[in-house]
């Protein structure tokens, strides 16, 4: 019978991740270490023969799709449901400001992310919703070969819950880091997973080790 390979990659490191400040749909681009991250990942993976390539439209994804899809020279394709979560007003704020400000909404995002809901921004249902949707399309558009999804960290964690056979409320225990990858084999729909948030092709980067954020 056959099975998909399919690998889900976080984009590259941003200024904003180091710093601990929120992104979301701020279009925030790679810095060097984001740079060298996606070298490497694609290094890692210029073996492989891809069946496709999709990503989120937000730079630091984009940029970190197209370096490892140039070796390959096949074309991204780029999906608005594989965006980053929207955090509304928290969005260009720092995890201090945040704290500060929306005290009583920061301390249920750390309890209980999966039903919290940003001011001006996405709800966590909502999205779960909509990046689940375009990882199901993803599924049934390909039933074998190699696939890439590169997004952002809570799209990951949703995505990688999903898979798992696991609930919303799951996604706080899952971790996946800038440029980590995360291997699925994928049969009729199915999901098994093969390894989650492997770094180890960047080890030799002498870079600090991430937080989860």
């Amino acid at each position: 019978m056959s099975e998909m390979e399919l690998i889900i990659i976080r984009h590259g490191e941003t200024s904003w991740n180091r710093e601990r400040v929120f992104r979301g749909r701020r279009d925030i681009r790679l810095n060097s270490a984001g740079i060298t991250q996606a070298d490497a990942t694609a290094k890692a993976l210029e073996a492989k023969v891809f069946e496709a390539i999709y990503t989120s439209p937000l730079k630091r994804s984009l940029v970190t799709a197209r370096r490892i899809a140039k070796p390959h020279e096949i074309a991204i394709r780029e999906v608005d449901g594989f965006s980053d979560i929207s955090y509304g007003a928290w969005e260009g704020l720092s995890v201090e400001t945040v704290q500060r400000e929306y005290p009583k909404l920061y301390e249920r995002w750390i309890e209980n992310p999966a039903k919290s809901r940003f001011t001006r921004g996405e709800s966590m249902k909502r999205a779960w919703k909509r990046v689940n949707s375009a990882l199901r399309e993803v599924m049934w558009t390909h039933g074998t070969g190699t696939v890439v999804i590169v997004s952002h960290r809570i799209p990951i964690k949703m995505m990688t819950a999903y898979l798992l056979h696991q609930k919303r409320d799951t996604i706080g225990t899952i971790r996946h880091d800038p440029c980590a990858m995360s291997v699925f084999k994928v049969k009729q729909r199915d999901s098994k997973p093969v390894i989650l948030n492997d770094s180890s092709h960047l080890k030799g980067l002498d870079l600090p080790p991430p937080e989860d954020f």
